[in-house]
């Protein structure tokens, strides 16, 4: 059996406007072409569906079931393809991006408000975690794309650049190292009280090395989990903390001053994971668009 939607479509139609001269109109098919289909239909079916006179047409019983079937069948298609349009219009859809705490608290606020300026129909789920559980969910399909500084990635995620800045120390604003004019170095970092991040953050492994290669001790007076809170710690005069630039741009805080770190001087690349094998709603590109018309902003 092969019953079309036009099919069905005519039947509704020749019923609702009582015979097949106005359903053709309606239709913006002939006569005979509307005729031919709901003939087709009946053959498919093995049932009569209309009794045709000369003037009129009358609905058989059969008829009369199958067109409360047909106009639901015909009224979910509509929705479907309504659903759909709305989808590719932005209209309508549902975005989940998982981030590191920083990223969420400090930048993601202002991208996902002019987001939902824009397609304000368009749900966004932020999630803000640690780099491991971004993977997981992102992986999982359970977010979008994740955000954050990912050291190592499975090869079923793309990473996608969207930030590079250079590594540099927050230092309190009232220490001679943050007035000083010539270059800071990361070996300038030693014997000044450092505040650290976790061994649990992938970030601790990144600034280590560096300061083991220039002779510096890491002997760190705190150990925290996240940058905001780091950055706290140096507002207060504790000590000093190495973070990218834009750490300093995000936080404008009067009271530390970043200072670039030279010898070497390190970058930092915040990326965007995705996976691999998996496209983007509608929803979801344009909130990737939306996301990097930002970073080119915080270059």
């Amino acid at each position: 059996m092969n019953i079309t939607l036009r099919q069905l479509r005519a039947f509704v139609e020749v019923v609702r406007s009582g015979g097949f001269t106005a359903a053709a109109r309606k239709l913006h098919l002939t006569q005979s072409a509307t005729s031919l289909l709901i003939r087709e239909l009946e053959t498919q079916l093995g049932l009569q569906l209309v009794d045709r006179t000369t003037r009129q047409i009358a609905v058989t019983e059969a008829g009369s079931e199958l067109l409360r079937s047909a106009e639901r069948i015909l009224g979910d298609v509509e929705q479907v393809v309504t659903n759909a349009q709305d989808l590719v219009s932005r209209r309508r859809g549902r975005v989940t991006i998982a981030a590191t705490p920083f990223l969420s608290a400090t930048y993601l606020p202002r991208v996902i408000a002019s987001f939902q300026e824009r397609y304000p129909g368009v749900t966004v789920h932020l999630a803000d975690l640690p780099t491991d559980q971004i993977v997981r969910m992102v992986q999982s399909g359970d977010a979008d794309f994740g955000l954050g500084v990912f050291p190592q990635l499975d090869a079923d995620l793309q990473r996608v650049p969207m930030l590079k800045h250079r590594m540099g120390v927050m230092v309190p604003a009232t220490w001679p190292l943050a007035r000083r004019r010539k270059d800071v170095t990361w070996a300038d970092l030693q014997q000044l009280p450092m505040i650290a991040m976790s061994h649990h953050s992938g970030y601790r492994a990144l600034v280590d090395p560096y300061l083991h290669e220039t002779g510096v001790a890491i002997t760190p007076r705190f150990e925290v989990g996240h940058i905001g809170t780091a950055v706290g710690l140096a507002e207060a005069g504790l000590g000093v903390t190495v973070v990218p630039a834009y750490v300093g741009q995000l936080m404008r805080s009067s009271r530390v001053r970043f200072r670039v770190l030279h010898k070497p001087v390190v970058y930092r690349q915040i990326e965007l994971a995705i996976r691999a094998a998996r496209s983007l709603s509608p929803g979801a590109t344009a909130f990737r668009e939306c996301l990097e018309e930002h970073c080119k902003r915080l270059v």
